[in-house]
């Protein structure tokens, strides 16, 4: 099929699809490399020959060339109840991540049962992090979906620009112009608060915290606008600042120290953003990809008055903001700078549930121990202990070279990077230079990108 054929065959069809719009909330659509979109359902991929489509309005299916296809999104789905029973993530050396559970590990390998793929087998040298979901009861774990968010009104917090709205696809909110969302999401008086954050364009974006308002504060008219209790805005200015405002209704604005300058942020499309706050000890701590950015004490006591979460995108239109992988948990209290310690990359590191670290190497996992041989000696630790394991750089044979066209997003968050063998209504199968062939379950995509010579691999497990 010529291109001068497709464009007009892709404008038919856009045309169609713009007098049925409603339906594109229920249709996969297909990106080409030439930035035309389509909207249907993928029927099958043969690599090499053939992507074929469907669409409402076609008398039959549709054949492209692979080549000509950037991406394929896939209409959003509901994770079964299988999908959701996952009991920890897995990070792979090459930056892939899947959502499971432990089933055991030695010396070579670990074993990892997914809902989607059966048992994976993989091995020890494409380890990098094994993290364990919370134990006790998650206070919020999502977006799912933007029912029981509020969403900001037309009072905007930043008083230029064009307003907008967050929405919600595929497990994240975006937002492209000045807008808030917000929850109460019940903040316990000390509490760990994790997302993912990535941005387009300059990055302008305030994070209240301990807020009893779902609604905007257009901070410059405070004082003569609706009452709320006191709360802290985390800022993020211009990709660079990072400041802590202390913010009452009937006083002064007041900054936590000096704004911070953090430049890496300017070398970045996305952080991971974790927050450590204590009530008590007076106390939010930031962390970035893992890095203590900064303890931020107030002198002069507590001041959040409430248990909500409101983000609110600053932006004039010149920026797009996505947040994912929300996670709101209560926090043990223990502050650990992992900046202040590099694990020795030629040890596996176990990180307990209390804060500490133990370093040493995993003999094997199973029956709910960790064997770890440590310099002091072997040594048990009981699974439920652990909060994650940090695998030892391979310092052996590196695995073997492997072609890979192909990276997966899943619904759940994460994805994986394959040499695509055949996508079928039934499965996908697909070669992975970890662990071999295998087949998944289609339901598990949200998102199938096609790589170009070099792929692009996601970041690691501090994303």
């Amino acid at each position: 099929m010529n291109r001068l054929y497709r464009i007009a065959l892709v404008a038919g069809l856009l045309a169609l699809c713009a007098v049925a719009g409603h339906a594109k909330e229920h249709t996969d659509c297909l990106s080409f490399r030439d930035g035309d979109v389509l909207y249907g359902q993928l029927l099958e991929i043969d690599p090499g020959n053939v992507i074929r489509w469907q669409h409402a309005d076609a008398s039959g299916p549709i054949d492209f060339k692979p080549q000509n296809v950037a991406q394929i999104d896939f209409s959003p789905r509901a994770l079964t109840a299988a999908g959701t029973n996952s009991s920890c993530k897995l990070w792979l050396a090459n930056g892939d991540a899947l959502a499971g559970n432990l089933v055991g590990c030695d010396r070579d390998s670990l074993v990892f049962d997914t809902w989607y793929a059966g048992k994976l087998k993989i091995p020890r040298h494409a380890l990098q992090t094994l993290a364990f979901n919370p134990r006790t009861p998650m206070l919020f774990d999502g977006p799912t979906g933007i029912d029981g968010w509020t969403l900001g009104s037309a009072v905007k917090a930043v008083p230029v620009g064009e307003s907008g709205e967050w929405s919600y696809r595929n497990g994240a909110f975006y937002s492209d112009k000045a807008a808030s969302i917000a929850r109460d999401v019940k903040l316990p008086d000390r509490s760990q608060i994790q997302f993912d954050l990535a941005w387009k364009g300059p990055l302008s974006l305030a994070v209240a915290l301990y807020t009893d308002s779902l609604q905007p504060i257009l901070l410059n008219e405070k004082e003569t606008g609706p009452d709320f209790g006191g709360f802290y805005s985390l800022r993020f200015a211009n990709t660079l600042f990072v400041t802590m405002q202390a913010i009452r209704k009937e006083s002064p604005n007041r900054y936590l120290g000096d704004p911070l300058i953090v430049q890496s942020l300017t070398q970045k499309e996305r952080v991971h953003v974790d927050l450590r706050v204590s009530k008590q000890d007076r106390q939010i701590a930031l962390f970035l990809d893992g890095a203590l950015i900064k303890n931020w004490i107030d002198p002069v006591g507590f001041i959040g008055q409430g248990t909500g979460l409101r983000f609110v995108n600053n932006s004039t239109g010149l920026a797009a903001i996505k947040i994912s992988n929300l996670r709101v948990s209560k926090w043990n209290g223990v502050l650990d700078d992992a900046s202040a310690e590099v694990p020795d990359p030629s040890h596996d590191v176990i990180f307990l549930e209390s804060g500490a670290k133990i370093s040493g190497a995993v003999e094997s996992i199973s029956e709910g121990n960790i064997s770890l041989l440590t310099i002091g000696g072997p040594t048990n630790i009981p699974l439920v202990n652990a909060s994650a394991i940090e695998f030892a750089h391979f310092q052996g044979e590196a695995a073997p070279a492997s072609t890979v066209n192909t990276h997966a997003t899943f619904v759940q968050g994460g994805g994986i990077t394959f040499e695509l063998l055949a996508w079928r209504p039934n499965g996908v199968e697909c070669s992975s230079p970890d662990f071999g062939k295998v087949k998944f379950d289609p339901a598990a995509f949200g998102r199938l990108q096609f790589l170009d010579s070099e792929p692009k691999k996601p970041s690691g497990p501090k994303e």
